[in-house]
Formats: structure tokens, C-alpha cells, sequence
């Protein structure tokens, strides 16, 4: 008889076999950091996942919270007998908001180091950004109505907590590049290293103005304006809106 994996790590590391994932897939499923999950299976390191972190792990490794803390012995989930009408609810073949066209990508995003700026008067202040991956997608989801024929669109996880109470860490953002920026938007900011047009992070902030030199945005926690050389900018896309997302 096959021993039961009792510990944290055991259980993350027995769904990941059972479902061929890679650590790094499962990371970047639950919008952490790509060693994200390679961490936790450390023994050296064994760090505490947060309670929504355990709970979008979970998900990803098609199990519950319960199973990977060793509070219940199967990696079952639970399916509810309660029947919510009198007819059946078919949820996996519903129709789709917008028929014969492909979802939006989840693109992979991370934590990633601040970056250090000096603002006006010397002080060195700190901005947050996250890694991005353009060419890596977590999954595809529902194209909104508004968005029907947006060949372009693409969403992302957010990360950190630079712009609470407006975007908390895990939520995640639908991104027109098609539909153009203006002073007031929230917005990605694709970053290059200042060299070349590849992109190595991107901001998450309001954007207060632009120009061909500088590029001015607002973060809120910790609260500051700074402005970012424009040759630094390799793209500004516009986050859309939620009630923008609901009309066409």
C-alpha cells in the first residue's frame, strides 16, 4: 500500500506528479513568481503560503486546501448534491458571451524586484513592478461583449499592493492595447531595459500625463507621482474599465 503523503510539501508535490505540472506552471497559474512554488517544496526554506495563495493553489492543482494542510485524506473535491433548481444548470457548455470567437489570454505575471527611482527632491523612492511574460499563457477566459472583434486584448494577475484599494493582488485585468491611453487611465506600462524595445516588467499605476521625454504615473501605496524616461517605455496600454467591459 502506497504511504499517504502527510506534509505540506508532500501533497503539493503528489498533485503536481498526478497532474504533470511543472512547479514553475503551477507559479505562474496562481500569478505568483515563477520559483514561487519551488520554494514551498524546499525543505530549507518551507515558507507559509497565505491563506488566497493556498486557496489558488489548490485550485490549480485540482484539490482543496483542506487536503494540502492533511485536515481530510483524499485530493477529492467536493461536489455539492444540492440542487440549485428544478432543472439541470448545464455551467461547462453554456453559451458563450461572444459565439465563434476565441477567449482572452492570461498572460504570466510574477513578483518581481522594486524598482528605484529619485524623485524631485533626492529621496529614493520605490516602485512596485511585476515580471511579465508575453509569450507564456496561464489560461484563456471569457471574451466580455465589449471586446467582440479585440484581436489584441490580453489580461494579466495583479500583483503586490502598490494600487489598493483599486486593484488587490490575484484579481485580475483585461488590457485593449487597441484603445488609446489618456491622463486619469489606469494603465500597464511595458518596460524595456532602455536599450531595445524587449519588454523586462511592467508597471501598474495611473497614468497623469506623457510626453515624447517623460512619462508621469501615480501609484498609491506608497503614495507618490514619479515620471520614468519615455526612451524606458516600450509600450502603454489601457486597463479596461469593468463597466466598460459590459457593453458593446
Amino acid at each position: 500500500m502506497t504511504e499517504q503523503p502527510t506534509t505540506l510539501q508532500e501533497r503539493i508535490r503528489e498533485r503536481l506528479d498526478a497532474l504533470g505540472k511543472s512547479p514553475r506552471a503551477a507559479s505562474l497559474a496562481i500569478g505568483a513568481n515563477a520559483g514561487y512554488v519551488r520554494d514551498l517544496l524546499d525543505p530549507d526554506r518551507s515558507p507559509s503560503p497565505s491563506a488566497p495563495r493556498l486557496q489558488a493553489l489548490a485550485a490549480v492543482l485540482e484539490t482543496t486546501t483542506e487536503y494540502l494542510l492533511g485536515e481530510v485524506s483524499t485530493p477529492d473535491q467536493v461536489q455539492s448534491e444540492v440542487a440549485l433548481a428544478d432543472r439541470t444548470l448545464d455551467f461547462m457548455h453554456r453559451t458563450r458571451a461572444v459565439p465563434d470567437e476565441p477567449g482572452i489570454p492570461l498572460l504570466g505575471t510574477g513578483d518581481c524586484a522594486d524598482l528605484e527611482l529619485t524623485d524631485d527632491e533626492g529621496r529614493e523612492v520605490h516602485i512596485e513592478r511585476s515580471s511579465f511574460d508575453a509569450d507564456y499563457h496561464v489560461r484563456m477566459i471569457e471574451r466580455p461583449p465589449a471586446l467582440r472583434g479585440a484581436r489584441n486584448a490580453y489580461a494579466i494577475y495583479f500583483q503586490g499592493s502598490s494600487m489598493e484599494p483599486r486593484f488587490f493582488a490575484g484579481e485580475i485585468g483585461i488590457v485593449d492595447p487597441d484603445r488609446p491611453a489618456s491622463p486619469g487611465d489606469f494603465v500597464l506600462v511595458q518596460m524595456n531595459n532602455g536599450q531595445e524595445d524587449h519588454v523586462v516588467s511592467v508597471l501598474v499605476k495611473r497614468l497623469v500625463r506623457k510626453s515624447s521625454k517623460v512619462i508621469e504615473l501615480e501609484q498609491f501605496n506608497p503614495p507618490t507621482i514619479f515620471e520614468l524616461d519615455a526612451r524606458r517605455v516600450a509600450r502603454i496600454h489601457k486597463i479596461m474599465p469593468p463597466t466598460d467591459l459590459l457593453f458593446r
